[in-house]
């Protein structure tokens, strides 16, 4: 299981991603990326995304960049991590 501990401040930001029903009410499935080959699929509250379900919307992340990669780590129990592209990460 990919999962990180943070060690250097992260900016907060938005990822793209697509947005499903979680297994709650309270929860939404998130899948990154939005489109082709996912790298990870996570449950995720509610109040952490911007968009309706079964819709690509945005999901609000910690963003560290290490050697060149954007590592977003997803606000999920366990803070699974993605390596995201520039173009999916927004300020809003």
């Amino acid at each position: 299981m990919s999962t990180v501990q943070e060690q250097s401040p992260a900016e907060e930001r938005w990822l793209r991603c697509q947005l499903d029903e979680g297994m709650f009410s309270d929860e939404v499935a998130v899948t990154y990326p939005p489109k082709g080959t996912w790298q990870k699929s996570v449950f995720v509250e509610r109040a952490a995304v911007k968009g309706g379900t079964g819709d690509v919307g945005k999901v609000r992340v910690a963003v560290l960049r290490r050697d060149g990669a954007i590592i977003a780590i997803l606000p999920s129990p366990e803070r699974d991590i993605v390596y995201a592209t520039a173009e999916d990460i927004s300020d809003e």
